[in-house]
Formats: structure tokens, C-alpha cells, sequence
């Protein structure tokens, strides 16, 4: 089965405008980003999404000895960084 030939234009700021049905097929949308996998000899064999990673989208990748949730560091973080600029706010009222 014949493949369609699909073709962009490169601007002369190295942007690239990727064809609608090429973006509609990888479900790529304005901010996405590209890999291009390349072969030995530099020729581009695959162009690839980049999924967007999240902090949710990563857990687990590295290993702990705590057994505090992810929402509950939130939290912590939240309170400890409230604590600092409440701390900031009243030295700068006692100047």
C-alpha cells in the first residue's frame, strides 16, 4: 500500500508548517514538540511526539523511603512557602 506524500514549508526562521492531516493523524497541537529520530547516516526515519510530562505523569521514576503521598507534599510545600512570605511580610512591616 502506497504511502501519501505529505510536505511542509520550512520559513526563514527554521519554522515548519506541518500539514493538517499530518498534525490530525499524530494528534499534535500548537505547542507540541517533535523528535526526529535519525538514521546512521542522518537521514530521518521517524518524526515522533513528545509527550508532555507531568510531576503525576513521573512518579515512581525515582525511588524514596518516604511514604508521603504526592497530594500531601503538596500541601506541605504550600504551607511551608505561605510560611515564608508571611515571614517576609512581617519584616517588612517592622523596617
Amino acid at each position: 500500500m502506497a504511502k501519501q506524500l505529505l510536505s511542509g514549508k520550512l520559513t526563514s526562521k527554521g519554522q515548519l508548517t506541518i500539514p493538517v492531516e499530518l498534525r490530525t493523524l499524530l494528534n499534535i497541537k500548537e505547542g507540541d514538540r517533535l523528535a526526529f529520530v535519525l538514521d546512521e547516516s542522518d537521514q530521518i526515519i521517524e518524526v515522533q511526539p513528545k509527550i508532555k510530562k507531568s510531576i503525576r505523569g513521573v512518579m515512581g521514576a525515582l525511588k524514596t523511603t518516604s511514604s508521603i503521598d504526592v497530594d500531601e507534599a503538596i500541601k506541605l510545600a504550600i504551607i511551608e512557602r505561605a510560611k515564608e512570605v508571611a515571614g517576609d511580610l512581617n519584616e517588612s512591616e517592622n523596617e
